[in-house]
């Protein structure tokens, strides 16, 4: 009976990657659902607003003569990026075992564990002091914020929206990332003056902490019904749903897309822009306030072109759709130039907004494509994501590498000319191959 019951699910519609009474009779969307939504959203928020809250202040972190502060790290540009890799490092062994992290303790204790995580990584470097040691435990720890709730929470708003709104509501819930460095590009170049690096710290432990407790305050599951995670057989045997190529092509495309929008735009803009235009390598010049409107602004149009670039995805006709990774394919091409050019404020300017679109695109339309190719069942879907979640941790690790070309005296677009540009040819090609069939093959 087991088995019938499991052919039954393999070969239906695809379910979404958890059910409940609400989703398995199409309920209305209760109201309490929009009370999960809004704690869901805030203690998801805190995992990347910890994670890039370095990246807003780097010249606290980052040594540039006459501009870095008194009482900063003073790291050069690859230790700086090794501060931004330890969050993700352990995303990349929790990408898998996520799902089954979330059958064994439940989703209430994964996403506080989470949060627990961006408080007390927060904490060990702020009593520290400048100790460089506990500074990285700290954000390793931090980890634990990305690592987990990227699975958690969109599981636990799936539970609660039916179909109809559903996808709406997993659309807003992706704006956790980009809203989050536009919040940090604002708030903490402000706070940096007065309270120091550690102001900021403690802004985000504050932030993290009141959002904690309202999580753990309203936290439910629908009545009736305990969460199905749809999880069939082992964690071996779901492995082996990864035996399709074209995921695998996905992957790569998402790895270069990540490298370039976190590894490199998100961890350097800001620095290159503060840094002064005679230094070595050449900056902008522009002052702390300035430079985190830069970033918030590609941060801002992500904001907008993310649920387009997935409403871009979902109009494609299935065979199509790797037009949206073509698409951020061919933006990569030229538009680090614009960005890291040293000679033009209105080409700067233009490829800001050029890589906001392009943020969006590649989020909110690179993603859906995952339980799209893998889409034989809730479960090959979930481990779909997954391969999204382990591209991301691992191309989030890519910072110290640009950071070293940095420090050889490369200038920023060099080091783009040798990295990021070759990459997106790579990314080009694969897009093309990509052919997410209706009946996508597992084997």
């Amino acid at each position: 009976m087991e088995e019938k019951d499991r052919s039954v699910v393999n070969n239906r519609e695809p379910r979404p990657i958890a059910e409940s009474v609400i989703t398995q009779k199409a309920e209305k969307t209760p109201r309490y659902a929009w009370v999960i939504f809004m704690v869901t959203y805030l203690i998801s928020f805190s995992a990347p607003l910890g994670q890039f809250k370095l990246v807003s202040i780097p010249t606290s972190f980052i040594y540039i003569p006459g501009v870095s502060p008194e009482g900063g790290f003073m790291f050069d540009a690859a230790g700086f990026g090794m501060l931004m890799t330890m969050v993700s490092l352990v995303g990349i062994f929790l990408a898998f075992p996520a799902a089954f992290i979330c059958r064994r303790i439940g989703l209430k204790w994964t996403i506080a564990l989470s949060g627990i995580g961006v408080i007390v990584g927060g904490l060990i470097p702020v009593l520290a002091g400048t100790n460089i040691p506990a500074m990285f435990i700290g954000r390793f720890i931090e980890g634990l914020g990305i690592g987990l709730v990227g699975v958690a929470a969109p599981t636990l708003i799936t539970l609660w929206f039916p179909d109809k709104t559903r996808g709406v509501m997993l659309g807003l819930w992706c704006t956790w990332v980009p809203l989050s460095i536009t919040l940090d590009s604002i708030v903490c170049p402000a706070i940096a003056p007065q309270f120091g690096w550690q102001g900021v710290f403690w802004f985000v432990i504050i932030f993290t902490a009141v959002s904690l407790a309202l999580f753990l305050i309203f936290y439910k599951v629908p009545e009736g019904e305990g969460a199905n995670y749809n999880v069939e057989g082992s964690f071996g045997e779901c492995m082996a749903l990864l035996k399709n190529k074209n995921i695998w092509f996905l992957f790569v495309v998402f790895l270069v897309f990540i490298i370039g929008q976190t590894g490199i735009v998100n961890t350097y803009l800001p620095n290159f822009l503060q840094t002064p235009p005679n230094a070595t390598p050449a900056g902008f010049g522009w002052d702390a306030a300035t430079a985190g409107l830069g970033l918030a602004t590609v941060t801002t149009v992500g904001l907008i072109s993310n649920p387009f670039g997935g409403w871009f995805t979902s109009r494609m006709p299935h065979r199509l759709k790797r037009i949206t990774p073509i698409i951020v394919s061919v933006i990569y091409l030229f538009d680090f130039y614009l960005l890291f050019q040293t000679q033009s404020d209105v080409f700067l300017w233009i490829g800001i907004v050029l890589m906001g679109i392009c943020a969006g695109f590649g989020g909110g339309g690179l993603r859906p494509l995952a339980p799209t190719i893998m889409n034989k069942s809730a479960m090959a879907a979930t481990m779909g994501m997954a391969v999204m979640q382990f591209a991301q941790c691992i191309g989030n690790c890519f910072s110290p590498i640009y950071g070293t070309l940095i420090d050889t005296g490369m200038s920023y677009w060099d080091a783009c000319l040798v990295t990021i540009v070759p990459l997106s040819v790579v990314m080009l090609i694969l897009s093309c191959l990509i052919r997410p069939g209706k009946q996508s093959p597992l084997n």
